[in-house]
């Protein structure tokens, strides 16, 4: 297979690739050829990034043969080759780098993050454990941290949904201004303006917003879209990640598009 970056200079860019699909080889639902075929259909181009973790063994890409496996697999496919990456796992460190350099790009998530008690913090929590029960600010604070230490230390191409924040805050207060205050939006967009990682506008959990956006736009901050497919109804769906690119007056100029290495 050859030829997908060539054709970056043969059609409008924003909305043409999506760069975050999962197949059934982690937690997607369908399998590679499955994903392609529905691409095909809806004229996309797909970069499959399936999870690559330790930390859920049964549903991502965990041990060296499961990489050779999957690099194999998707080498094949008219496809990009990546792979999402955990900020709070050591996978990549335990891999042979002539696998990982086989990727096209690379895809860092904040799926957990550190506290200063020696325990991980979660975007998904529902509720605070103890001690953080009533300090929501402070570990919103620390999430922010994180964040920006990933997208300065992680060797990642796109940081995905990184704006994504606990049920546990929205449901003390739904308004995002609360969380995202202007002082920790400034110190992010200016760890993304210095690295050069993407910023991934997610179609699955519509973020990051508007303000975020404007000014990483401003700071000159690269963007990706992706749908975060892990279903026959989200995979190659940009729909909302195209509309708001475009809002924010984001271009095909401002966009990361992978060159294939293989």
């Amino acid at each position: 297979m050859s030829g997908l970056s060539a054709e970056a200079g043969e059609r409008k860019l924003l909305g043409a690739y999506d760069l975050h699909v999962h197949t059934n080889m982690s937690d997607g639902d369908l399998a590679l050829e499955e994903v392609v075929a529905i691409a095909a259909e809806r004229g996309v181009t797909l970069g499959i990034s399936d999870h690559m973790s330790t930390r859920n063994p049964a549903r991502m890409v965990a041990t060296e043969a499961q990489l050779r496996r999957y690099l194999e697999a998707v080498s094949a496919a008219p496809v990009f080759l990546a792979g999402e990456f955990c900020w709070c796992d050591s996978f990549p460190t335990h891999m042979p780098a002539e696998l990982l350099d086989q990727l096209d790009y690379r895809i860092g998530s904040n799926h957990g993050f550190a506290l200063p008690d020696g325990t991980m913090g979660s975007p998904w929590w529902d509720t605070l454990p103890a001690p953080w029960t009533d300090r929501a600010q402070e570990v919103m604070e620390h999430m922010v941290a994180n964040l920006c230490d990933l997208v300065r230390d992680m060797p990642v191409d796109i940081i995905a949904h990184s704006t994504f924040m606990p049920a546990a805050f929205l449901t003390t207060d739904p308004d995002p201004d609360v969380w995202w205050t202007e002082e920790r939006e400034d110190r992010y967009v200016e760890a993304l303006a210095s690295s050069t990682v993407a910023l991934e506008i997610s179609n699955r959990y519509r973020l990051p917003h508007d303000r975020v956006l404007r000014k990483a736009k401003q700071a000159g901050v690269r963007f990706s879209l992706g749908s975060d497919g892990h279903t026959r109804e989200q995979v190659a769906q940009l729909g909302w990640a195209v509309e708001t690119a475009t809002r924010i007056g984001i271009t095909d100029a401002d966009l990361f598009v992978p060159e294939q290495r293989r």
